[in-house]
């Protein structure tokens, strides 16, 4: 079974194929929420497919134009396994008062994360030293959603305890291929991020092409692709605690 640990199938982008889609292969696929109404929707796809895990978070992106909304996406946790996309975004925000925001709202779904034992998929553009600074005071287990960092910052976020979760632009990214040469399988998981980070530019992304970094992994690894699977496989369950069949 292939697992997509991060993907937002709930946009209109796949609204004429959603069930084709997700009948493609053998998967899981974990729909992450960005804001109040993505986050219903994830609830519902959870609710209509049986390979669909819904995750409810907020969007750092969102701190200033959504703000509102926040509460009920904490509490809409509660229905949720898993904890996501949640984060810090310092590409897009740049004011100082709505990074700090973004932290505060961050703590919370990371308290909550905690307290109720879920995991949590998360969201780093531009905030990495930050976000490393806070996570070390909760108990969660954590994973950082399509990992654009240095092997440097790979380490750091394996020696918190967290894991690395990888898209399938990873097959032209350098980057991305320097970090899985130099990172235990052991610390990775697939992903997609869909309808983004697609292995095509302008292309639309979609959760089977996780197969594609599955064979770029093995290639990189020099392994074969159905140990890559299995490990991957592996890697999910432990982090998620959900039991697949």
């Amino acid at each position: 079974m292939l697992v997509d640990a991060h993907a937002h199938i709930d946009v209109k982008d796949f609204d004429n194929d959603r069930g084709e889609i997700l009948k493609k292969c053998n998967i899981v696929v974990v729909n992450a929420g960005v804001d109040l109404e993505s986050n219903l929707k994830s609830l519902e796809l959870e609710r209509k497919y049986n390979n669909v895990i819904a995750a409810v978070g907020f969007h750092p992106e969102f701190i200033k134009d959504k703000i509102n909304e926040v509460d009920k996406c904490l509490e809409l946790t509660k229905k949720a396994r898993i904890i996501s996309e949640i984060g810090l975004d310092y590409f897009w925000i740049k004011e100082e008062e709505l990074r700090k925001k973004q932290k505060e709202v961050l703590s919370k779904f990371l308290e909550i994360a905690e307290k109720d034992r879920k995991p949590v998929i998360i969201h780093v553009r531009g905030g990495f030293s930050d976000l490393i600074s806070l996570l070390p005071s909760y108990k969660v287990k954590f994973a950082i959603h399509g990992f654009e960092g240095s092997v440097k910052n790979a380490n750091k976020v394996i020696d918190l305890g967290g894991l690395i979760s990888i898209p399938p632009i990873l097959i032209r990214d350098k980057n991305r291929q320097e970090v899985v040469k130099n990172v235990d399988i052991q610390y990775l998981l697939t992903e997609t991020d869909s309808p983004f980070m697609g292995p095509e530019k302008m292309k639309r992304n979609e959760p089977c092409n996780v197969k594609l970094t599955i064979e770029k992994i093995a290639e990189l690894k020099k392994t074969q692709k159905e140990e890559v699977e299995e490990k991957i496989l592996n890697n999910f369950i432990l982090f998620s605690g959900v039991l697949l069949h």
